[in-house]
């Protein structure tokens, strides 16, 4: 039986995250534990924001749903039953009523209706009661350890419940919304509310468990204080002396703060803690590659190495440092041991052959492509072997194993671009815009759909296209005036190519032009958020406008969501300069000489940034 099970609605004054965690409880405890067709259902909203469409829970209404909503809800689905509800908190008490109903498509009744009050001793049996009914409702038998008088909840602290439920609530908005929330949104109320469960009952684990994902899912999408989730997860890991998961998860969080010292630190902790983790040992080299360190990233891959299983993940990591260190020879054996070791397995005959390649054996690397694509599962082989051969005068045997790679990952956009790219090697360019469009229609991050519209163009109004570029060659030539007035004719007819608005927000920039600059920054932002050149236009025209707050924002908003280079951190160090955060530039230029020495390069550009 096929049971829907949507978010009870919340009464007035009843906090609409324990409405909707309740009944998810009641839904994934019985789809787990009976592997039954249940399904949560929650209700997101879109929200238009200056940074575009962001994700909201909706809490559908304060009463029970109507019938005719209900209606609407099964012709739209393809649900057999339907679980809703009611939650009702008294205000300044302990006190819960609740509502629960089961619904066919059929009738205008629902099949059957509990109405039950509880106060919060109670809960973990008014839930357990729950969790009968989908069982019941789904037409699904409960384990042993559920069908009783009782069930476990890791806790039996109905307040550690209930603030556990409360920071739950924000994990799944966070990963539901994939990070897509609305600015003003603030994980800080649901990491104190972990906490305060994890101090009310320290032995339950399902708070702190929720308490590390939260934290590190924030810092994977840049979302809240780097303050305020740091003190969490040091409570976090006070509460937990002796697990290394705290400490991990720092890491994660000083690392997406571009603050890789202080996430070396935390790292070198959980291993103080765990010496036998080895994907600690491989994050760690990771940061010491990071931070210009690759005798000690070596060292720490080497011992990674050491603690992993036969399939040696961190093989990648040291080939890398290897190369870079002018020890590619040394690569090769190592791709070979586990191809020795799994002879069916494509993927390493794939990384041997190109290993082969980078270290100078062109001839033994193709060979082993070759050689690899005798096996029956050969696509890997195939996806590493096609750019070779699309750079190596063979582009229609290349396009060959591209299309045969795509029949198989019809979803893969990078396997579609370098397709798009070899397309253009054989001069079949009329056959690329089918597959950009193809981008175009599955990608929904908008830096992929710039890119794509971008090739489009470049294929499809070529001649156009081709004044841009001229237009670049006049910029870098010093021809300022030339490149803008060769540029703004195009400004209606290429709109949606962000190249156009790079190069007129740097040309207007360089001419002192800050309000249009300005303008054509924004626009580059807008069609290809991920591109950092735009926040560093925006910000040095919002700096010549003398609009410094604004400028500093545009670069912390930049820092904290895309991938951190020098130039991002050069550029946030002078706005915070401007905008009088002195001692922020000056710790700003304290990282970058860590990282980089004393090049005297860029020896000049901190030099200002510190005075």
């Amino acid at each position: 039986m096929r049971l829907a099970v949507l978010p009870f609605n919340a009464a007035p004054g009843t906090p609409p995250s324990l409405a909707r965690q309740l009944a998810n409880f009641a839904c994934e405890t019985v789809r787990t534990a009976a592997e039954a067709d249940v399904q949560f259902i929650n209700f997101l909203a879109q929200v238009q924001t200056d940074q575009g469409p962001k994700g909201a829970f909706l809490n559908m209404a304060e009463t029970l749903l109507e019938r005719e909503w209900l209606k609407q809800f099964f012709e739209q689905t393809d649900a057999q039953r339907v679980m809703d509800g009611l939650l009702d908190h008294i205000p300044g008490s302990d006190r819960f009523e609740m509502t629960v109903r089961f619904h066919d498509p059929e009738g205008e009744e629902p099949l059957e209706e509990f109405e039950f009050a509880f106060e919060k001793p109670d809960l973990f049996k008014s839930l357990h009661f729950l969790v009968k009914q989908v069982a019941k409702y789904a037409d699904v038998a409960l384990p042993e350890n559920l069908a009783g008088e009782t069930m476990e909840f890791g806790t039996d602290d109905p307040d550690a419940f209930l603030k556990f439920v409360e920071g739950f609530d924000a994990l799944m908005y966070l990963n539901q919304t994939n990070g897509q929330v609305p600015p003003e949104f603030d994980p800080e109320a649901s990491l104190d509310a972990l906490l305060v469960s994890i101090h009310k009952d320290p032995d339950f684990l399902g708070a702190y468990d929720v308490l590390l994902q939260l934290s590190r899912t924030c810092a994977r999408f840049r979302i809240g204080r780097v303050q305020s989730i740091e003190r969490a997860l040091q409570k976090a890991a006070a509460a937990h002396p002796t697990d290394f998961k705290a400490h991990y998860a720092l890491a994660e969080v000083y690392e997406a703060a571009s603050n890789p010292n202080a996430a070396k630190e935390a790292v070198e902790k959980a291993i103080d803690l765990e010496e036998k983790e080895p994907a600690l040992y491989a994050k760690l080299g990771m940061l010491q590659h990071q931070l210009g360190m690759p005798n000690n990233a070596e060292r720490s891959f080497r011992k990674a190495l050491e603690l992993e299983g036969p399939e040696k993940p961190s093989t990648d990591f040291l080939s890398m440092v290897l190369f870079q260190t002018n020890r590619g020879h040394e690569v090769p054996p190592m791709w070979k041991e586990l191809m020795e070791r799994f002879p069916d397995n494509a993927m390493y005959v794939a990384k041997y052959a190109v290993s082969l390649i980078q270290s100078g054996d062109e001839k033994g690397g193709v060979a082993a492509f070759e050689k690899g694509l005798e096996l029956d599962e050969n696509l890997w082989v195939k996806r590493a072997y096609a750019p070779y051969l699309a750079n190596h005068d063979d582009v229609d045997r290349a396009l060959d194993f591209y299309e045969d790679c795509l029949e198989h990952a019809e979803g893969d956009i990078q396997l579609k671009f370098e397709y798009a790219q070899a397309l253009q090697t054989a001069g079949r360019e009329v056959d690329i815009p089918p597959v950009m469009r193809e981008v175009l229609e599955q990608a929904q991050d908008p830096n992929v759909r710039a890119q794509a519209q971008a090739m489009l163009l470049e294929v499809e109004q070529a001649k156009r296209t081709e004044l841009v570029e001229k237009a670049r060659q006049k910029l870098e030539a010093g021809d300022l005036q030339g490149a803008v007035r060769d540029l703004k004719p195009l400004r209606n007819w290429l709109a949606d190519y962000w190249k156009i608005w790079h190069l007129l927000a740097a040309a207007h920039n360089q001419l002192g032009e800050a309000a249009e600059a300005e303008y054509a920054a924004r626009r580059l932002i807008e069609l290809f958020p991920g591109n950092e050149a735009g926040y560093i236009e925006l910000s040095n025209a919002l700096g010549q406008l003398g609009k410094h707050e604004e400028s500093y924002g545009a670069m912390r908003f930049a820092v904290a969501n895309l991938q951190v280079t020098v130039p991002l951190m050069i550029g946030l160090g002078f706005a915070a300069k401007r905008f009088g955060q002195d001692e922020e530039a000056r710790n700003i230029a304290k990282q970058l000489r860590d990282a980089l020495g004393d090049d005297e390069n860029i020896r000049p550009v901190l030099e200002q940034m510190e005075a």
